[in-house]
Parts: structure tokens; C-alpha cells; sequence
């Protein structure tokens, strides 16, 4: 058996690394938080291809005097916490003294500082090459602290290896900037790549502002407030209205004392609060932030510092999904339609023909239907049963159900196919078929009854003809008379930047529009003619490109094909005629018996004649 030994010193800091480093943005985290410890106001942080060359904070804080510059990178030196009491009342971001020996022990780094208030006289600096630290010496400086970091894992080239291109790898400092700076409104940061400015925040005046700095104005100036002061803890935020819904949960950002946390009570009681007015596949955006005594909650839980424990976990959810169902339930949630009369006689009237004002007029339709009331109950198509038409349907005579509005079909039925009207039930004679609920297909058949889901089964009979289509080159695309504009984070457009190719099968062309935003200018043919909303399904794709970028690439397509499939489906609650619901279940038989959506739902269930009779005491 081996003997047991003390690890040397450089090894010890490299095993922390593999705690607190994960990549470059962890680097820029440690950076930044110890420059807001230090009551910095103005931040700059510079990289070079995706921090993995070069990281730069330069902050304008009390700076480091040199007695203390020469422990800076020495394991567990902290001038955060001095006794085991500090532990109950963390107030400061950083205080574990692991993250600058641990970042010395991987990379090439130097600290320059210069008191706050002291002479040009005063600056010094310490080196770390791989761990190994060179004395401190005078240099020149200004006032606060640099940090230059060069060359990350360099002496690691197991750890080097795993870090992804150098856009995925910025991406994740900007969600790092934005987790830092969406708490700290009162200071200033700038974010610099290959010696280009990305980001440039002022001092804002409200954290609304800092949304909009970050994120674009519409997505801020939809944001609703919210103010809750409970027993030993305030609470207060802003939340997105059901229609900023995202695919992704990277949208939720929660800060206790403004540390970003992650917490799953928190996201537990943002998810109950918007119960019944998100479709199942979205989340909520939101940004809530907590305001405790430190002596309710551990931070010390996670080397990262990412999780908390709270004393009253079960106090915490309770009192943030009262206080968010209040905001939401006495929140004006209902989409505004603007309908303008149309324009006179004269040099500014639009003709009868523009495009672009029939897109407008058929996108008013198709929303005012998608707002009518779901009809329920069995679905028949209508067969001269109306008045005057010398028939009655089983079960004696009734008023005829008033014609549904025009819409665009389902599936292509046949010329002059008769539309849908809803009836109570009434017997079934073999081998008709009918409509459950508006989202079920129920059809004889010789061994019982089979019951459809329209939306699975269409949804996986579009995923497999998209991936034939895709197997023979690109889907074909459209290009869109007019672009629509998606805003986006920079996290999301290097996901775009870097799976362009993956984007150009599909037949999606992005261009970039302004620094939060992107122009769609084509689109997928299929989900064209299905009328797929462009800017909910780039928000879908934007979330699986993003959450699933690590994937190997045929299961990342696999993803995006279900999500276009999905999006593309016929949806349940949308009436089908009898020719689409024909059409729906001979396109079924291509499939196996056993099929299932892409996500996994059966699309059919069987309930055979045996079953009925046990049912009823038959058998």
C-alpha cells in the first residue's frame, strides 16, 4: 500500500484550479469580484481569443500596498475575513484566498498596483510564472489594481484542450460580465476582445437601465417591477411578460446580496408563479434579487461560490411565489393589437398591392384567430346536416354550430373540403374517425380503437421528412421580404457565429443588426408555409444552440430538427377537417407501430376490444 504523503505546493494549487477554474470566464469572475471587494467604480476588462491568450481587469479600487502584493498569490491568503465568526457574516464577494494562487499556478500572471492616494512612487508588482512567484518590485502605476493573466493552462495542456473556440469561450465572459454587472449598477465596466470594444456600460441609474444596456431596450421596457418586503428578506427584481418567454433557462438571473446564485427553491417559485400562463416549453424571464442577513445562509457551500444554503429555505419560496404571483396576477399581461384605419387618398397612401401590407394584414388575422376562444367536444366535418338540408345527425335534431373563420389548413386537404363544426357526442359507426378535444384523433379499427395525438404524431412524421430532406443537402429556405430582427446576448451570437454551418443546412441566414440584435433574411421553407412565427423560433433555436453547444454534432441537430418539428406540428386545440384528419393517419402508416415523438411521447395508444370487454364486464 502506498505510503501516506503531504502534496507539494504546486500541485495542491493546480487540484484547486480544477475547482474555481473551469475556463476563462471563471478567471474574469475572480478578477472582477476581488475589483468590486476593493470599491472600484470603473472596471475594464480586456481579452484576447476568448481569454485563453490573454485576460486583463484593470480597476480604479484602494489598490494593494506591497507588503500585502507579496501574499497576493500565496494559497489561502485573504484580507477578507480574519476569524471564524467572519464566516457568519460574509459581506464581501471573494473571501476563500484560493482564486489568485490558483489562477498563478496555471498561467502567466502579474498584479501592478498603486494605493488609492498615494505618490507615483507608490506602485509595485509581483510575478507568477506556473506557480512559481518572483519578488516584488517597484513599477508604475495608477491608482487601483491590474491583473494581467497570459497563456491559461499553458503548463496543463489536459485542461487546455477542453476549452472551446475562442467565440463560445467570450461568450461565457460576457454571461459573466452581465452576472456582475446586473447587481452593481453603480459601476462602471467596459469589455474588450482582440482589441475591439464589445461592451461599454455607464454608470446606470436604475438596474432597467442596465437590462437595456445589456440586453436591448424592448426586451427592458417590457420588464415589470417588482417590491416585497417580508420577514428577514426583501425582495425586488424585474419579470417578463409571458410574450418575452424564452426556450432557455439562461434568462433567469437571481442575486442574493448581488452574488449571482443558482438555487432550485428559487427557480422552483419562479416557475409556480407563471403556472397557466407559459406553454410548458418556456421559461420566464426574470431578474430577482434577495436581500438577507448573512447569518440566514451559508455561501461557503460551493467552491465557485455559485450555491447557497438558506436557514428557511421553505420561508424563501414561499414568500418570492407570493410576492411574484401577486405582481403577475395584478400585471396588464394581455398582448396589445394596434389596428390603424387605412390611409386616405393621397401621395403617402400605400397601394392596394404593397407586400408588405398584406403580410400585415394576414399576421392581424392569424393572431386575432389564435386568440378566439379552443372549442371542445367531437369534431365532425359538417355533411349537409344544417338547416334546410333534409338531414339530422344522431341523436335527434339541434341547432347548427356557427360556421368556425377561415384559417389555413391543417394538412392539405382536397379542394372544397367541407369545414369542421362541433357537436356533442353521438355514436361512432366502424371505421369513422373522429376529433377528441381538439386534440386527439380517435378511429375504429379491426382489433379496438386507437386514439392519436395529433400533435405527436405530426410532429414526429415532420421530424423524419426533415431529416430525409437533410440527409440529400440543405432544407430548402426563403428568403423574407421583410427581415425580422431577434435580439440577442452575446452569448447567443457566438453560438451563432460558430454553428453557422449547422445554421446554412438549415436554410437560416442571420446577419448582424445593431450590437443586441440580428436580422433573420431566410427561413426555412416548411416552417414559412406553416406560418411558424420567425422570432419565437429563433428564440427557441438561440436557446439549443446555446444549452446543448457542447453535444456531439448529430445530436445537436437532432435537437434543432425536433425543435423545428415541434414549432412546425399542428398543435393541440387546432380543429382538423375530416380530409387533414384522413390525411394525418395515412401518413401514419409509414411509421411503426411503436412510434414516438422526438421528445419521446408515444404518438398513439391502442385500447383493443379485450380490454373494452373486461372494461365492461364482458369478459
Amino acid at each position: 500500500m502506498p505510503s501516506i504523503h503531504a502534496l507539494p505546493t504546486h500541485l495542491v494549487n493546480k487540484i484547486a484550479a480544477g475547482e474555481v477554474i473551469e475556463r476563462p470566464a471563471s478567471i474574469v469572475k475572480e478578477l472582477v469580484e476581488n475589483a468590486l471587494d476593493a470599491g472600484a467604480t470603473a472596471i475594464d476588462i480586456a481579452v484576447e481569443d476568448g481569454g485563453r491568450k490573454l485576460i486583463s481587469v484593470r480597476d480604479n479600487g484602494v489598490g494593494i500596498g506591497p507588503e500585502d502584493l507579496a501574499l497576493a498569490f500565496a494559497p489561502h491568503s485573504t484580507s477578507k475575513i480574519a476569524s471564524e465568526e467572519d464566516l457568519l457574516n460574509i459581506r464581501s464577494m471573494g473571501f476563500r484566498g484560493e482564486a489568485l494562487a490558483s489562477i498563478a499556478a496555471v498561467s502567466r500572471a502579474r498584479i501592478v498596483s498603486r494605493p488609492r492616494g498615494s505618490g507615483p512612487e507608490a506602485g509595485h508588482e509581483i510575478r507568477s510564472e506556473g506557480g512559481t512567484i518572483a519578488p516584488v518590485r517597484p513599477a508604475s502605476a495608477p491608482e487601483g489594481t491590474t491583473v494581467t493573466v497570459r497563456d491559461l493552462f499553458y503548463n496543463t495542456p489536459a485542461r487546455r484542450k477542453f476549452m472551446r473556440t475562442a467565440n463560445t469561450e467570450f461568450g461565457h465572459i460576457v454571461e459573466q460580465l452581465a452576472r456582475l454587472a446586473l447587481p452593481h449598477p453603480q459601476v462602471a465596466f467596459s469589455l474588450t476582445h482582440n482589441g475591439r470594444c464589445t461592451h461599454r456600460l455607464a454608470v446606470a441609474e436604475s438596474l432597467r437601465q442596465r437590462v437595456a444596456e445589456m440586453f436591448g431596450a424592448d426586451l427592458a421596457e417590457s420588464l415589470i417591477a417588482f417590491d416585497d418586503a417580508g420577514p428577514g428578506c426583501r425582495l425586488h427584481g424585474l419579470l417578463g411578460p409571458p410574450s418575452a418567454a424564452r426556450a432557455s433557462g439562461r434568462w433567469q438571473y437571481f442575486f442574493l446580496n448581488r452574488r449571482y446564485i443558482r438555487d432550485r427553491r428559487l427557480a422552483h417559485a419562479l416557475r409556480e408563479a407563471y403556472r397557466g400562463l407559459l406553454d410548458h416549453t418556456l421559461l420566464p424571464v426574470a431578474f430577482v434579487f434577495l436581500e438577507m442577513d448573512p447569518a440566514d445562509y451559508d455561501v461557503n457551500v460551493h467552491p465557485a461560490k455559485l450555491e447557497v444554503r438558506f436557514r428557511r429555505g421553505q420561508m424563501v419560496h414561499s414568500q418570492l411565489l407570493g410576492a411574484l404571483r401577486e405582481t403577475l396576477n395584478s400585471a396588464q399581461l394581455a398582448p396589445a393589437v394596434e389596428v390603424r384605419s387605412p390611409p386616405g387618398p393621397g401621395p403617402d397612401a400605400e397601394p392596394a398591392d404593397d407586400p408588405r401590407r398584406r403580410s400585415l394584414k394576414q399576421a392581424l388575422a392569424e393572431f386575432l384567430r389564435s386568440k378566439g376562444p379552443v372549442q371542445a367536444g367531437l369534431t365532425f366535418p359538417d355533411e349537409g346536416t344544417g338547416p334546410g338540408s333534409g338531414k339530422a345527425r344522431p341523436g335527434g335534431p339541434r341547432t347548427a354550430a356557427p360556421p368556425p373563420p377561415a384559417r389555413q389548413p391543417h394538412l392539405p386537404p382536397p379542394a372544397g373540403s367541407p369545414r369542421p363544426s362541433v357537436v356533442e357526442p353521438v355514436a361512432v359507426a366502424p371505421g369513422r374517425t373522429f376529433q377528441l378535444h381538439n386534440s386527439y384523433i380517435v378511429a375504429a379499427v379491426e382489433d379496438g380503437l386507437v386514439i392519436v395525438d395529433q400533435h405527436a404524431l405530426h410532429e414526429r412524421i415532420l421530424y423524419d421528412e426533415l431529416s430525409r430532406r437533410l440527409a440529400g443537402g440543405s432544407l430548402p429556405a426563403q428568403r423574407l421580404l421583410i427581415p425580422e430582427t431577434v435580439e440577442v446576448s452575446e452569448v447567443e451570437r457566438a453560438a451563432l457565429t460558430e454553428h453557422a454551418r449547422l445554421l446554412e443546412r438549415l436554410g437560416i441566414e442571420f446577419t448582424d443588426f445593431g450590437p443586441h440584435s440580428v436580422a433573420v433574411q431566410k427561413f426555412p421553407a416548411l416552417l414559412v408555409e406553416r406560418h411558424v412565427p420567425v422570432k419565437d423560433f429563433c428564440r427557441d433555436l438561440l436557446g439549443v444552440l446555446v444549452e446543448d453547444s457542447a453535444a456531439d454534432p448529430e445530436a445537436l441537430l437532432a435537437k434543432v430538427l425536433s425543435t423545428m418539428a415541434c414549432r412546425a406540428a399542428i398543435k393541440a386545440g387546432d380543429p382538423l377537417t375530416d380530409e387533414e384528419i384522413q390525411a394525418l393517419l395515412s401518413r401514419r402508416e409509414g411509421l411503426g407501430r411503436q412510434a414516438r415523438c422526438p421528445h419521446g411521447r408515444p404518438t398513439t395508444l391502442l385500447l383493443t376490444r379485450a380490454e373494452l370487454e373486461r372494461q365492461f364486464g364482458r369478459a
